[in-house]
């Protein structure tokens, strides 16, 4: 199981068996379920229109009602979620399995976001399909949270908002055409470098090639309605220098992009050991 800060499709979802709780979106007054209620192309076409979107963790009794249901299905849950220093999601989770069941739910904070907790929530499916244990699969989980998470993005007013750039940053970059280079690290997020506007692509793919260079990597690239030209860059330099295990492009829904704004790019990318 899982939220939707994973930024797992529907399709993916119902392919992988893998349950949702929904995190909300305020919007223009009234309030979603993202990628249920809210779909990408929705909420790109409304932020373009000006509108400010703000998220909501779900509540308590939100995860208890689908804990409860699946339980009906499944003898154990495991429950993988955004990082909890990013959100309130995990918090909720926990509390809500020690309501329902809490021998039954075993509840991960993923210390991840995006590209990064789909990975992991795709991987632990996939050790699962191969009958690895439980704790094979948290121990799995444990050494993917060290993953990489680079991004970037178009727009630094979001950052700025949420206290994840500073102000003067944001003026200096908007008016130098400059844009920063950050990764999640331990939950949190980390500033790197800035870069001009242009060669944000480049510089995630750098990034990631000094890593993984002659080894096997799979690689997500997640974005919230970037350029066309940004996201093949990226894809096609990535292609070109690793050894590609998987790979695979998606977009970020409300919960991601109402925090990062219209145009981020990012990638995600682990060794199997």
């Amino acid at each position: 199981m899982t939220d939707t800060a994973s930024d797992l499709s529907p399709k993916v979802l119902q392919e992988e068996a893998v349950g949702l709780v929904p995190i909300y979106v305020r919007l223009a007054g009234r309030r979603y379920k993202d990628w249920q209620e809210l779909t990408p192309d929705a909420l790109y076409q409304a932020m373009r229109a000006g509108a400010e979107p703000v998220t909501e963790p779900p509540s308590v009794e939100d995860f208890a009602e689908v804990y409860e249901r699946h339980l009906q299905v499944y003898d154990r849950l495991l429950s993988l979620h955004v990082s909890g220093e990013l959100s309130k999601t995990v918090e909720r989770a926990r509390e809500a399995a020690l309501r329902v069941a809490p021998t039954r739910i075993r509840v991960v904070d993923s210390g991840m976001v995006s590209a990064g907790l789909g990975a992991m929530v795709l991987r632990a499916v996939e050790l699962l399909k191969k009958g690895a244990e439980e704790e094979a699969v948290v121990r799995e989980m444990e050494r993917l949270k060290r993953s990489s998470l680079y991004f970037s993005v178009a727009d630094l007013s979001h950052l700025a908002r949420n206290g994840r750039l500073p102000r003067f940053g944001e003026v200096v970059g908007n008016l130098l055409g400059l844009r920063p280079i950050l990764r999640i690290e331990k939950g949190h997020t980390r500033f790197l470098r800035v870069v001009r506007e242009g060669a944000v692509p480049e510089a995630l793919a750098r990034l990631v090639l000094e890593e993984f260079r002659g080894r096997a990597a799979r690689i997500t690239i997640a974005h919230s309605d970037a350029s066309s030209e940004w996201i093949e860059g990226l894809k096609r330099s990535l292609e070109s220098a690793l050894r590609l295990e998987r790979g695979r492009i998606t977009r970020s829904g409300a919960t991601i992009t109402a925090n990062v704004g219209l145009g981020a790019l990012a990638v995600h990318a682990y060794a199997l050991e």
